[in-house]
């Protein structure tokens, strides 16, 4: 038979108790048997697709020696983070040689002609995306920058509101105050005094 690896995974504690990562496998395992495929199951229980730590899939990616023929998740929400992301993901799988299923999901089928064809389209739709935002990001900037807006770190301040004087926090550092002294004299905690003493080393 050919191997397949399957993918399940439950984000909450919540879904666990209504045995999401069950339901995942039953869709697996039938169209599996379709298929004539041999399963190997990588299964992450409570982890979200926002975290990257997910022991599971990650294990899986590093066992593509075995060479399984595709990888088939019951829905393409429990593969990846977010598009650019699966993009990633997908791409990686191709240069193993390996395609990508997702049963619910329509179209999702990297080992067909009309699945390469739907991930090129999203492909496309994610560069798209990127160079938006850039732009937007770009734009809003210049915009910033002639209406007077400075960008970087915010200036240091007081506990009542005034910026700290660097010029000053330095003339007292040369007198031999502490960093607590010129702190408690300028009505500020320690941590910006430091901050300001360290880049002025």
């Amino acid at each position: 038979m050919t191997l397949a690896f399957a993918y399940v995974r439950a984000s909450t504690k919540e879904e666990v108790r209504q045995s999401s990562n069950e339901r995942q496998k039953d869709v697996i395992i039938q169209y599996a048997k379709s298929k004539g495929y041999e399963l190997e199951f990588f299964e992450d229980r409570a982890k979200s697709g926002k975290n990257t730590q997910r022991p599971d899939f990650e294990r899986m990616l590093k066992s593509l020696d075995a060479k399984p023929k595709v990888v088939i998740v019951a829905k393409i929400d429990r593969f990846a983070r977010s598009l650019s992301d699966l993009l990633k993901t997908l791409e990686y799988l191709d240069q193993n040689s390996v395609g990508f299923v997702s049963v619910n999901d329509s179209g999702i089928d990297t080992t067909t002609p009309n699945g390469r064809l739907l991930l090129q389209i999203l492909g496309a739709f994610a560069e798209f995306e990127r160079n938006m935002i850039n732009s937007r990001t770009k734009a809003g900037r210049e915009q910033a920058l002639n209406k007077g807006i400075k960008f970087g770190r915010p200036a240091l301040k007081t506990r009542n509101g005034s910026f700290i004087d660097k010029r000053k926090v330095l003339e007292l550092k040369e007198k031999g105050l502490s960093a607590r002294a010129i702190a408690k004299m300028l009505e500020c905690s320690t941590t910006p005094i430091l901050k300001i003493l360290r880049e002025n080393r």
